[in-house]
């Protein structure tokens, strides 16, 4: 009984130990994209996410955690090296710093920039390998390794400059309801305008005359030899009859070969290692750099491995899509995980075909079971204005509304990413509403920053439900700001009947809902509205005109008058009897009396007779 429960605690350990990596990215840009001499002063950033407390939050993560003091090595080319325009002579390591830390959710970022100068013209793959993924997929595969690689090319573009590649980043790990398809936006943006941004899977492409793996083995072993762990070295499975040494194992010759890795080595699969053994001073699995070494014994180009072992599809349940940068998910099996690598790349036009660069963005998804109040939070803010001068600090307020009762539900975190020198004063709940939270930032930009600097955030439950995610993007200009307000557009719709409680405290501190566009609003003449009034004025003086016409003008109204002021005139003046009928009675009264003219009654009689045709 107490050896099982020995191995179980064991395994235990190397669990929690072990699955430290939650993702990441890794950029670059040039410092002056119009430098034209002969060499090019450039920025490599490298942005990671990591489990916590599993990793201390200091500077030089992650090897100032206790027991991981070995665990670093460089960035390194990996292919077209003999233009990598000096990297080599002068790599820098993978080591990067604390940014922040959400305890609640258990995540750790970091980051960290190296100015470097490469001879202009260089244009070569970097990458950052290892392997402590979380146990991805279900069943669980452990111990998968990461590739995150990323394409540089100081070369001039064919309009005259150096490209600056896009920005991308994603909070990780992304959490999602079981049986519920959720959408996970990748927030782009590029600082060269008409640049066309495309996001695809991160690929495995073989290379050519690929050599053994006996540098990385070699690393391998003598790391194990250090931690004096126990190990098992499970022999490789034989290729398939037919298969060629450095094909992946998807290729038609290697049809018969059963190695879960996504590509195939000298015998079609790794090594498989299993832990048996408490090694001496800590628990931990070892990070290694799996990546080949690129010397002259390489003639050809060697593979291109952009994914490691969470290349798509089998990385993620079936079903999962991208399109125009946006991953369609929905997990089957509830508390698995699933990692995701994507490219993102930005070519010179919509027709171009030739990527000018290549960003990898990696990261985790959770498959969440049903929990007891699935409403998302929603985040709004305060911010008034999208431009910002470099050297003038700004400050502003993202609010969070809770849209589950308290009492089954809280916010717990709103994590941002994007803007690297941004600062975070923390959560801090309203002491008017109880379902409100927000977070205040201060950022002063620097001249490195000019351009299009993007930020997003996603807030979270504690039950891990997530919001949509909130993006803003600012341009930072050495100028001074000259907008006067700003209104903004979300992607995501808010209902008014679950929100009523929330907005109506929020919005006297709040001015818009910003998400990915924005557009300022400045004092002009509006010159359409101008010219529509005035076209309504003289359609209305116009039918004016039209009906004095009628009325008055026209021929048949000339008549139509004449022939009612006749009437007016001539006929009804008694009652119901005419002028002309009063004249008859008046002649017969008078012929009685024996006043009777012949000759004026019969000019009286037969002007009567003919007025009574009168209509």
């Amino acid at each position: 009984m107490i050896l099982p429960l020995f191995i179980l605690f064991i395994n235990f350990i190397v669990v929690v130990h072990g699955v430290h990596f939650n993702g990441g990215t890794i950029t670059w840009a040039p410092i002056d994209p119009y430098d034209n001499s002969s060499s090019v002063n450039i920025t490599i950033t490298q942005s990671y996410a990591w489990a916590y407390p599993t990793i201390t939050c200091a500077n030089d993560v992650p090897i100032t955690t206790s027991g991981r003091s070995t665990q670093n090595w460089n960035l390194t080319c990996v292919v077209d090296c003999s233009t990598d325009g000096g990297y080599r002579t002068k790599p820098i390591d993978i080591l990067t710093d604390c940014s922040a830390v959400f305890s609640s959710l258990g995540i750790m970022t970091s980051e960290r920039s190296h100015n470097m100068t490469l001879y202009s013209g260089a244009h070569f793959y970097l990458a950052n390998v290892g392997s402590a993924w979380v146990a991805l997929n279900s069943p669980a595969e452990s111990g998968l390794e990461w590739s995150i690689v990323t394409f540089i090319d100081l070369r001039m573009r064919s309009d005259g400059f150096i490209n600056t590649p896009p920005v991308a980043s994603v909070v990780s790990p992304q959490y999602a309801i079981v049986n519920e398809t959720i959408q996970i936006n990748i927030p782009v943006s590029d600082i060269n305008e008409g640049d066309d941004v495309r996001c695809r899977w991160a690929t495995y492409t073989a290379g050519y005359r690929r050599r053994k793996r006996s540098d990385t083995e070699g690393y391998f072993y003598e790391g194990v030899a250090e931690n004096k762990e126990i190990m098992h070295v499970r022999k490789k499975r034989s290729c398939a009859s037919g298969c060629t040494s450095g094909d992946k194992c998807t290729n038609s010759e290697c049809l018969g070969t059963t190695c879960g890795h996504p590509k195939c080595t000298d015998a079609c699969c790794d090594y498989v290692i299993t832990t048996t053994g408490m090694p001496t001073n800590y628990t931990t699995t070892i990070d290694t750099p799996g990546t080949l070494k690129s010397t002259s014994l390489y003639p050809h180009q060697q593979a291109i491995d952009e994914c490691g072992g969470i290349c798509y599809p089998g990385s993620v349940p079936n079903g999962t899509t991208l399109s125009s940068c946006t991953i369609t998910f929905t997990g089957l099996i509830p508390n698995t995980w699933y990692a995701v690598a994507v490219q993102v790349e930005d070519f010179i036009n919509d027709t171009s075909t030739v990527a000018m660069s290549s960003v990898p963005v990696q990261f985790l998804i959770y498959v969440l079971p049903q929990p007891t109040c699935s409403k998302a939070p929603i985040i709004t803010s305060d911010i008034s204005c999208l431009q910002v001068q470099v050297g003038v600090n700004m400050s502003f307020n993202l609010y969070v509304t809770n849209l589950c009762n308290t009492s089954v539900a809280t916010i717990t975190d709103l994590i941002s990413s994007g803007i690297t020198d941004i600062i975070d004063n923390g959560l801090t709940d309203s002491p008017t509403n109880s379902s409100l939270s927000y977070v205040t930032y201060t950022w002063t930009p620097q001249s490195n920053d000019i351009g299009l600097q993007e930020m997003c955030a996603v807030a979270y439950t504690s039950q891990m439900v997530q919001s949509s995610p909130f993006c803003v993007t600012f341009t930072v200009q050495n100028s001074s700001v000259t907008c006067v307000t700003t209104t903004t557009t979300t992607e995501s719709t808010t209902t008014s009947t679950s929100t009523t409680t929330a907005t109506s405290s929020t919005t006297s501190t709040t001015t818009s809902v910003t998400t990915t566009t924005a557009t300022t609003s400045k004092n002009s003449i509006n010159w359409p509205l101008i010219l529509g009034l005035s076209l309504l004025a003289l359609l209305l003086a116009l039918c004016c005109c039209c009906c004095y016409w009628y009325w008055f003008l026209w021929p048949g109204a000339r008549r139509r008058r004449r022939q009612r002021n006749y009437e007016d005139i001539v006929q009804k003046p008694f009652g119901s009897q005419n002028i002309f009928t009063k004249i008859r009675k008046t002649r017969v009264a008078e012929q009685m009396l024996g006043r009777n003219r012949p000759s004026e009654n019969y000019l009286m009689d037969t002007t009567l007779h003919s007025n009574d045709n009168i209509p």
